[in-house]
C-alpha cells in the first residue's frame, strides 16, 4: 500500500516538470483602447510576428480596427526567439559580472534535467499613444518552448497579450 503515495508523489513532480506557464510582465498605464480604436503594425515587417491573430482577438473583444492609426492608438507588436542559455540586456553592453537587475532577462544556467535545446519565445505589444507619439503602455508575453522553434507558442502567446490589451470589454 506504500506505493501509491510515491505513485501520485511522482505523477505530481513530472506534471509539474511539463507545464508551460506564459509570464506576462506590464508597465505603464493601460489606455481604454475602446475610445479611439486601435491599428496593429509589425515592428519588423520580415518577422513572423503574429499580429493577425492578435488583431483578430482584438476585433472578436469589440475594439474598433483601423487601417491607419490616425486618431487611434498604434499597437505595435515584436516578436522574438532566443535560446534559453542567452540572456538579454538593455544597453550598449553588459559590464562583467553586471547585477542581475541590470538585464532584462538574465541568461540561464543549464540544468542536467531541463532541455537542452529550449528556446525562449517573446511578444511584446506597444501602445503608442496618437497625441504624443510616445509609448503608454507595454505588455510583453512570455514561454519557455521545448522545441528548436517556438510555433506551438504563438497562439498562447497572442492570447495573453489581446488579453491585457483588451480585458473583459
Amino acid at each position: 500500500m506504500k506505493i501509491t503515495p510515491v505513485c501520485c508523489a511522482g505523477a505530481l513532480l513530472l506534471a509539474g516538470c511539463v507545464s508551460n506557464k506564459i509570464d506576462v510582465v506590464e508597465s505603464g498605464a493601460r489606455p481604454d483602447l475602446r475610445a479611439r480604436g486601435v491599428t496593429v503594425a509589425q515592428a519588423d515587417k520580415a518577422a513572423t510576428v503574429p499580429a493577425p491573430p492578435v488583431a483578430a482577438k482584438l476585433q472578436a473583444a469589440g475594439l474598433l480596427m483601423r487601417d491607419a492609426p490616425g486618431d487611434g492608438y498604434l499597437v505595435e507588436l515584436s516578436y522574438s526567439e532566443r535560446p534559453s542559455k542567452v540572456g538579454a540586456y538593455a544597453g550598449p553592453e553588459p559590464a562583467a559580472g553586471a547585477a542581475p537587475e541590470a538585464w532584462v532577462a538574465p541568461p540561464e544556467k543549464p540544468r542536467w534535467w531541463a532541455p537542452r535545446r529550449g528556446q525562449l519565445c517573446t511578444l511584446t505589444a506597444r501602445v503608442i499613444n496618437p497625441a504624443s507619439g510616445g509609448e503608454a503602455y507595454r505588455v510583453r508575453a512570455s514561454v519557455k518552448g521545448r522545441q528548436p522553434d517556438c510555433g506551438e507558442a504563438a497562439e498562447g502567446l497572442s492570447t495573453a497579450v489581446a488579453g491585457r490589451l483588451a480585458p473583459a470589454l
